[in-house]
């Protein structure tokens, strides 16, 4: 574990110093160790930053360990830097692994249980109440729009309220795709006019899970489009492995923090684990 955090936190501190980002002088703690502790919440203990720092703090991690008050305040102040940053890791990655397949999907992320949904306050609105078809239930929370490529690495990722359609993601995300590259998708995001958008405007090739009755259905295709497309199964299955029960956070941003922290965590154990083999 300790050999992974160091190479976490050298991996995030260049990348803050190349994306010219420069520390407050008063500032104890660096950023890097601040994002440092939040993949160590979300390694090792489900996102409860309390335990990390504590464990940080008993192993002398670092200099100075915030207390947890200060350390909410530190890492809500560097949330506009964390979709930037898995930008640049993602760029990091094309360099180490050529990608010639990617594969999209969307994943429910209840902030509570159903019964509770009337009363939330986290996410009140009607607009997060979603539907999830392979199980047939309704969930309240966010959708997690995640591109991966056949390396499990996540490349882009957004979050949206829960009624918002699957087929959103292909207008949300920039979808910066190689030339050749082959898409992945299941049946929510069958639409001819985006497939031909994609083979025609980026040069991409849509391998998409269609229904028995498309005008575009074909056996030996829909082989190869679910073949393909269980990589970013198994990254979903990886992130829920690593997110808890139920994620806690008080406030909405705090929500997407916690989520983006568990996506950049998975990201940067693909880099150390990459660059150590």
């Amino acid at each position: 574990m300790l050999s992974r955090l160091i190479a976490a936190f050298c991996i995030i501190d260049d990348a803050l110093q190349a994306m010219g980002y420069k520390d407050d002088p008063q500032a104890k703690t660096p950023a890097s160790a601040i994002l440092t502790l939040a993949l160590l919440a979300a390694l090792e203990f489900g996102g409860k930053h309390n335990k990390a720092l504590a464990l940080a703090k008993d192993l002398g991690l670092f200099t100075h360990v915030p207390s947890p008050s200060r350390f909410n305040r530190r890492l809500h102040a560097l949330y506009p830097l964390l979709l930037p940053l898995l930008h640049l890791l993602a760029q990091v990655w094309k360099h180490l692994h050529q990608a010639q397949a990617y594969a999209l999907d969307t994943f429910p992320l209840p902030a509570c249980e159903n019964i509770r949904a009337p009363r939330s306050r986290l996410f009140p609105d009607k607009a997060y109440r979603g539907f999830i078809p392979s199980k047939r239930v309704y969930f309240h929370g966010l959708k997690l729009h995640l591109l991966v490529d056949d390396g499990k690495f996540v490349h882009e990722v957004n979050l949206t309220p829960g009624s918002l359609h699957d087929l959103a993601s292909l207008l949300l995300l920039p979808l910066d795709l190689p030339e050749g590259a082959e898409l992945y998708l299941d049946r929510g995001y069958e639409s001819h006019l985006y497939e031909d958008l994609l083979r025609e405007a980026q040069e991409v090739v849509p391998m998409v899970i269609r229904r028995r009755n498309s005008r575009r259905y074909l056996p030996w295709m829909q082989y190869l489009a679910i073949v393909g497309r269980r990589v970013v199964e198994t990254v979903g299955s990886m992130l829920h492995h690593l997110f808890p029960r139920r994620i806690h956070a008080v406030t909405q941003e705090g929500f997407v923090i916690k989520v983006l922290t568990f996506v950049l965590a998975h990201n940067i154990s693909l880099l150390t684990q990459k660059m150590a083999g």
